[in-house]
């Protein structure tokens, strides 16, 4: 049994080496882009903050293994663990990772439960994750890390019905927190428009 949490732990902690890329495209330092990990803990911390501020009632254990099951996928972008590039074989890759545990079928369960989006905790989690990721691009932006122009350009990947709303941008956070807001309930869309004013 030791043997299953040292193999899968072994191979989960290269998350701590596994960049952000998006980051990378838009400018940022590579010394400055956060890891997959990183990523992870600032997800946990925002969740158990706006759990806390905001009331909410859900089961934050399955919150947290959420953010962390759903970020497993990553490990494709390192060759040495990559199993193929779509959305099926990142599944496959986190079923099988977990699968080798002796009691996964709980840990599969959450994880296809986060997939499906349908309860309170898989649409908390989907939107903790785009918003911390917000919050990550405002502080690229305040460090001087993620520049207006950087971001003008990254605007051309965006859908052409966003494009129109980006127009002017003022701000290199601006484009993110944007097109963020359409996964967003009010809360969060609160939570994003005072963000994007700081």
């Amino acid at each position: 049994m030791n043997k299953n949490i040292i193999d899968t732990y072994s191979t989960i902690i290269e998350l701590k080496n596994v960049i952000r890329t998006g980051w990378k495209e838009v400018g940022v330092s590579p010394n400055k882009i956060e890891s997959i990990m990183d990523h992870i803990g600032g997800s946990v911390f925002l969740a158990m903050i706006i759990s806390t501020e905001k009331n909410y009632t859900l089961d934050m254990t399955k919150v947290y293994e959420m953010i962390a099951i759903n970020e497993i996928k990553k490990l494709e972008t390192n060759s040495e663990y990559s199993i193929g590039n779509t959305t099926q074989y990142s599944e496959d890759f986190v079923i099988s990772l977990l699968g080798k545990l002796s009691n996964s079928s709980r840990l599969i369960n959450i994880y296809k439960e986060f997939k499906n989006g349908e309860t309170e905790e898989a649409k908390f989690v989907g939107m903790i994750l785009k918003l911390e990721s917000d919050f990550q691009a405002k502080k690229y932006e305040l460090d001087g890390e993620f520049t207006l122009e950087n971001a003008k350009k990254d605007i051309e990947n965006y859908p052409e019905e966003l494009k129109s709303q980006l127009t002017d941008i003022k701000k290199a956070s601006d484009g993110w927190l944007t097109y963020d807001k359409q996964y967003y309930n009010n809360e969060f869309k609160e939570i994003s428009e005072e963000l994007g004013e700081q």
